[in-house]
């Protein structure tokens, strides 16, 4: 069987469903992987930023849903004008016996990856929507509200990596964006993320023992977003000229790293084991219970 998969990622949700089932199939056959996000790399700067944060957040949860499995692997983005020259190339550099295409829909026809099964000399897997479970409608709200949380967070990991944002009013209209942006997540995410904690991992907890230590890592992640989000908001509150803007993108990298990673081993051990373990009355009142967090903004207090 396969000793190592190179596999290849896009950053769409049903991409992220198939990667998990490639995940899976790794540690059925102890098989240690190599990640890549390949894409043409545009002529245009700003296409650039925004295909380089796509790519780190694409990569940043997949690689945590494989470390928090406990599959060896490595991640890298390949950017080209020929991606799929790039794949082989490191398909070849690091010895995999296997290429696996995670797509969210089929390569269109005359496309660089459209052409790299016929050009590979290892065997070329596709896992495509047709592996993904069916949808949980509690866990499509969660994947609604974390997708929302990532765009924000990529818009304004783009602004504040343009070369002008050092301007001196571009960055005080920033920072006043910033503070509303930060309001918001405080009124909307975070509720529905203390209701998520209470009620679905507290489910998990109670019935499944092998998922808790996980559970416990990543309530440790959330605690240390809940920080990060708090030492940004400080730092965007400071007086005109008292903050820069590079170290308003380094700090929003860090917070964005945390929620990525977070999300990643949740989508790699949590979620599974509650489609699982969990009933499809337990789904019903799950999704009950995060509407309502995510209408009253009231996360605490829910039944588990």
């Amino acid at each position: 069987m396969f000793r190592h998969l190179g596999i290849f990622i896009e950053p769409s949700e049903p991409c992220s469903d198939a990667a998990i089932q490639v995940l899976e199939f790794a540690l059925e056959n102890s098989t240690r992987i190599s990640l890549w996000y390949a894409q043409r790399w545009p002529d245009d700067p700003h296409a650039q930023t925004h295909c380089e944060f796509v790519a780190r957040e694409a990569l940043a949860r997949t690689e945590a849903a494989a470390l928090a499995m406990g599959i060896p692997c490595r991640a890298a983005a390949l950017f080209s004008s020929q991606p799929a020259q790039e794949v082989l190339n490191a398909v070849n550099h690091y010895g995999c016996d296997a290429i696996v295409m995670v797509r969210g829909e089929a390569a269109a026809p005359g496309s660089q990856l459209f052409e790299l099964p016929s050009l590979a000399t290892v065997p070329v897997l596709t896992f495509g929507i047709g592996c993904t479970p069916p949808a949980i409608q509690a866990l499509e709200l969660l994947r609604t509200e974390y997708r929302r949380h990532a765009v924000l967070l990529r818009q304004w990991l783009c602004l504040l990596s343009d070369r002008n944002v050092s301007d001196g009013s571009t960055l005080r209209a920033h920072c006043v964006g910033l503070r509303a942006v930060i309001e918001q997540i405080r009124s909307t995410l975070h509720p529905l993320q203390r209701c998520k904690e209470l009620t679905l991992y507290g489910r998990l907890r109670r019935r499944v023992e092998s998922v808790r230590a996980e559970i416990d890592e990543v309530l440790l992640l959330g605690q240390r977003a809940h920080e990060l989000l708090g030492e940004f908001e400080s730092m965007v509150s400071r007086q005109a000229g008292d903050v820069e803007a590079a170290e308003l993108l380094c700090a929003l990298e860090r917070y964005a790293q945390i929620i990525w990673t977070a999300r990643g081993r949740e989508e790699g051990v949590i979620v599974p084991a509650a489609r699982r373990h969990l009933s499809v009355a337990d789904w019903e009142r799950l999704h009950a219970e995060f509407i309502n967090a995510c209408c009253t903004g009231d996360g605490a207090n829910r039944s588990v």
